[in-house]
């Protein structure tokens, strides 16, 4: 079995217990409270910002079946962590999403085969660019403003670790779908993998997900990764805040297009503009060198009272400029 291909006898025993859950709802109903249950069971353990309005839909999904149908949900976990241990790099979820034909036409959603975002994985990542950005900052960051189930950020794990690279600790998964369904297909996949970063539920062309790549947004539609809450990416949080705190004092720094477009105004307008600053850093310039020279006229005044005063007491004067 090739590296990336969903072991046979997995789909199998995940198809036949997907499928004893209740027939009430369609599969596609089915199929999206069961990925909204577990990726609310992996968040809440670590994002408390949101922790009560994702148990609230938790519950009213887990009140639409019965304890036995509920389990079974639990069943279908157990295959999908079981497989993922085999083969850790495989699109489990996008795998069987397609399989049971649950692609959402409207959306045009026909997820790209695994092995395809093998080889765009590796065309996009060389290694010596990818050592050359770990060597200048420590970690890199990876994007997918289409995500689907993860495939291609899964792929793009894959190729950091045949490179000898700790993908947990040393790049940022950021991705974003407009659909929620496969955004938590992405988010439980990326997510027992040990990735680190964040999954946002939005349209990436009319809002996209432009938040600092450490901070994010904090917002509800943005999901944070569990990997994201250890040690190090705290850490890393930590320093990023720290630096746009200092920045504050060190004065504004121009961070859009909009801010660099107002400074680069036409020659026209800056001119008259710099020569007053010319003419005012000029009147600054001598104001200073008369306030100096008053200053050296007051210090040599002192010190020579204090030379007459000392000739008078009878003391012994050590540095005739720097006082007795």
């Amino acid at each position: 079995m090739s590296a990336g291909t969903v072991r046979g006898a997995d789909a199998r025993q995940f198809v036949k217990a997907f499928n004893s859950i209740c027939q009430w709802n369609g599969n596609w109903e089915r199929w999206n409270d069961m990925v909204h249950l577990f990726a609310i069971e992996l968040v809440n353990a670590v994002d408390l910002n949101h922790k009560e309005a994702r148990n609230r839909d938790y519950i009213r999904i887990a009140e639409r079946y019965t304890p036995e149908e509920f389990r079974r949900f639990a069943e279908l976990f157990c295959i999908l962590v079981e497989s993922l241990e085999r083969n850790p790099f495989q699109d489990f979820l996008g795998t069987m999403y397609m399989e049971l034909d649950m692609g959402s036409k409207s959306h045009g959603q026909c997820f790209t085969p695994f092995g395809v975002c093998q080889a765009m994985a590796s065309m996009a990542m060389p290694e010596e660019m990818v050592k050359q950005q770990l060597q200048e900052r420590g970690w890199i960051s990876i994007n997918d403003c289409a995500c689907g189930a993860g495939a291609t950020l899964i792929a793009a794990a894959e190729r950091l670790f045949q490179m000898g690279v700790n993908y947990q600790q040393q790049a940022l998964f950021v991705a974003q779908d407009l659909d929620s369904t496969v955004a938590m297909m992405c988010y439980i996949q990326l997510a027992l993998l040990g990735c680190a970063g964040r999954i946002r539920i939005g349209d990436s062309l009319l809002n996209p997900d432009a938040a600092d790549l450490l901070l994010g947004d904090g917002k509800s539609n943005t999901w944070y990764l569990p990997m994201f809450y250890s040690d190090i990416w705290c850490g890393r949080v930590f320093a990023r805040r720290m630096d746009m705190l200092l920045s504050g004092f060190r004065g504004p720094v121009p961070e859009s297009a909009e801010a660099k477009a107002s400074e680069n105004q036409t020659e026209a307008v800056k001119a008259p503009e710099s020569e007053i600053c010319a003419q005012n850093c000029e009147q600054n310039a001598q104001n200073r060198d008369q306030d100096a020279q008053k200053a050296e006229q007051k210090s040599n005044l002192i010190t020579a009272t204090k030379i007459k005063r000392s000739m008078s007491e009878g003391q012994l004067m050590f540095d005739l400029t720097g006082g007795m």
